[in-house]
């Protein structure tokens, strides 16, 4: 495999769980801590849900010149990224209403009567939320809800990596080791006041490597 590859495969998996490090964040700035147990299973299931999602970007390449098949999946990373970005500034315009609507303070208030993807994608904006007892820790039940939650960002990433020609197996184990680590870095980074702004930013954050990762794999296409 390419150094390339292995380069991609690692800031890919980065990009996946950035959002990991946000939600730590918020978490370790309020006392809610992650088992162990919640956190193998979060990790299980979005990296299983990434690897499904690149064996479908796969069959996709086959029937797809190699050259098509690449940039197809380069321009699908940039596409993310942009949407990342775009919905990143647009729920801050946002967040004053949406916390209105379900008050994070009370999480057990209004989220059970919403859709099951409404309480996706509350979950992903409040991420305390997830804790619906309000016991200071996600557990096993309520760390499934979150894990399918920060899946949903990770189906136009592996569909990407897949398109890429990425290592499905090398992919999918890089993206579950590092949903465990920035977990408990988000989590740790969450006690110190200094550095919140990063779970403000990671979405941002994740957006510009995508865009990035994009745009490196468009230029190693091009034929010199």
């Amino acid at each position: 495999m390419q150094a390339s590859h292995l380069l991609t495969i690692f800031l890919l998996a980065i990009s996946c769980n950035l959002d990991n490090v946000g939600v730590g964040i918020a978490y370790g700035a309020r006392g809610i801590g992650i088992p162990l147990a919640s956190n193998f299973l979060i990790a299980l299931i979005t990296a299983a849900g990434t690897g499904l999602c690149i064996v479908f970007g796969q069959q996709i390449f086959q029937v797809l010149p190699a050259q098509v098949g690449v940039l197809l999946g380069a321009v699908l990373l940039i596409g993310m990224g942009v949407w990342v970005i775009r919905q990143e500034f647009g729920e801050r315009q946002r967040q004053g209403q949406e916390v209105h609507e379900v008050q994070p303070t009370a999480p057990a208030n209004g989220l059970a009567q919403k859709s099951w993807l409404r309480r996706l994608i509350l979950i992903l904006q409040h991420p305390v939320l997830a804790d619906r007892d309000s016991s200071g820790h996600i557990d096993l039940r309520e760390s499934l809800l979150l894990s399918l939650a920060l899946m949903l960002n990770n189906i136009p990433n592996g569909v990407g990596a897949g398109l890429l020609g990425l290592s499905t197996l090398l992919t999918t184990l890089t993206v579950g080791v590092l949903s465990i680590l920035t977990f408990w870095l988000g989590i740790g980074l969450g006690r110190s006041l200094g550095v919140r702004w990063l779970g403000r930013h990671a979405g941002t954050l994740s957006g510009l490597v995508l865009i990035m990762i994009g745009l490196a794999e468009i230029i190693l296409s091009l034929p010199f």
